[in-house]
């Protein structure tokens, strides 16, 4: 496999960024806009993964609400996804940001070993959130993928506790499919005009019911934005970290992950009701739910020992048609 390059590169005016490139992958970063990927491309097809909204890139403004900037591309949220309080001693009260802060913060990075070091600071909280993007291929196959490698340091002598989601809104069609292990369960967590039901309400997958229709439907298959509906589900705790979005033509784009570290998955599905924007996000997860002081009631969180370092993976796994078989397993 060929050295990977890395090119300074314009995200916006005045929002520098890098592109990280390998044979088969080109990935765009934007370090002062929170580590976010801006782009995610498959050389073979031309295929950008990631969905782009006509708002323009800014930089962000601390505590500021994730809605009012781009809402696209990949970001990560740490450490929590929604807004809530801290729950826990010394910080117990202290807000945590909308989509948590790192989202928000700038970040610094590092070329190194053929990989993509970025890192940030927290500001409230003392901790040091590293990711590392770096191109692999699987041993079994040789097949190219894509790997972002993950630990979080604990500065402080205590425990600190966190729900992380990564944060990925894909561009879709009608027709696209969510693909998830089978005898998967799902939980509704919101949906438009509480169609799925009360939150936390336990539907199969990929059938769940309209509860104010009292009828079924397939929800692994994605309609058109005319819909004009969204929801956000979370699976139950998973035993396998896989999932995969395929698209009508047979590309897919897919992540193994450790389902010991991020044992669930959270759907968000935005059929135009949301700002009138059509996208997916496929969001490996270590909560249920998206407050840090609903998962530490639930004791559900992550956790980080007290100067000590958490760390976990995911993969991104891309490719056609019977090649899923292959490097994803079967759904």
């Amino acid at each position: 496999m060929a050295k990977p390059t890395l090119q300074e590169i314009e995200i916006a005016p005045k929002i520098p960024g890098l592109r990280f490139e390998s044979d088969h992958f080109s990935i765009s970063v934007a370090p002062s806009l929170g580590g976010k990927i801006t782009s995610l491309i498959n050389k073979k097809t031309g295929r950008e993964f990631l969905s782009r909204t006509r708002i323009d890139y800014r930089k962000r403004v601390y505590d500021g609400k994730f809605e009012d900037y781009e809402r696209d591309g990949a970001d990560e949220c740490f450490p929590a996804v929604q807004a809530g309080a801290y729950p826990a001693y010394p910080w117990q009260g202290v807000g945590v940001p909308d989509h948590g802060e790192v989202w928000m913060l700038p970040w610094d990075h590092q070329f190194k070993q053929n990989r993509l070091h970025t890192s940030v600071h927290g500001v409230r909280f003392p901790y040091v959130f590293e990711r590392r993007i770096s191109f692999e291929e699987l041993a079994r196959k040789s097949a190219p993928y894509i790997r972002l490698s993950y630990s979080v340091q604990n500065l402080s002598p205590y425990p600190f506790s966190f729900v992380y989601a990564f944060h990925p809104l894909f561009q879709v069609q009608a027709g696209c499919q969510i693909l998830l292990p089978s005898a998967t369960k799902v939980v509704s967590y919101w949906s438009s005009e509480d169609r799925l039901g009360r939150p936390m309400k336990e539907h199969p997958w990929p059938e769940v019911r309209d509860v104010t229709l009292d009828k079924n439907y397939e929800r692994h298959i994605i309609r058109s934005p005319r819909t004009k509906r969204a929801e956000k589900l979370f699976t139950t705790r998973l035993s396998q970290g896989r999932c995969a979005l395929r698209y009508p033509d047979g590309e897919f784009i897919g992540f193994l992950f450790p389902a010991g570290k991020l044992p669930y998955l959270g759907i968000w599905i935005n059929e135009g009701a949301w700002h009138n924007l059509f996208h997916v996000a496929l969001e490996p997860s270590t909560a249920q739910v998206d407050r840090l002081d609903t998962a530490e009631g639930l004791q559900d969180c992550g956790v980080v020992p007290p100067r000590g370092t958490t760390e976990w993976d995911i993969s991104l796994i891309i490719g056609e048609g019977e090649e899923m078989a292959e490097m994803l397993g079967t759904f």
